[in-house]
């Protein structure tokens, strides 16, 4: 990850504290696409979630990402709303006249409704 060089922390990133990270990264969003998470990475280095202060903050990191993931579940709710057709309105005729062939039958012969 690229982060700590683009804010330019005071230190990089400690290498064990990094794979660290990664790793329960990957564990808790195993199911993000790597194009999703460069797209973070983007986000972030553009100052979208805030901006580090001083040293390599996985926390930031952890935060950053939350807010993404948000925004990503708006922005998906957007495209599936446009997608959608809107819902159209079938008008039915109703015909609450009786049929000629029933209206043949004397209503003496006609079963009552109950």
């Amino acid at each position: 990850m690229t982060i700590d060089f683009t804010s330019s922390v005071k230190e990089g990133a400690d290498m064990s504290a990094l794979e660290e990270f990664s790793k329960l990264f990957a564990a808790q969003y195993h199911y993000i696409k790597l194009t999703e998470f460069l797209s973070f990475v983007a986000r972030f280095k553009l100052g979208r979630y805030g901006k580090f202060y001083g040293y390599f903050d996985t926390m930031t990191i952890g935060e950053a990402f939350r807010r993404f993931l948000k925004e990503r579940s708006d922005e998906l709710d957007t495209v599936i709303r446009r997608r959608k057709p809107p819902e159209t309105e079938v008008k039915v005729e109703r015909n609450h006249e009786m049929p000629d062939y029933l209206k043949r039958i004397p209503s003496w012969g006609r079963k009552k409704k109950s």
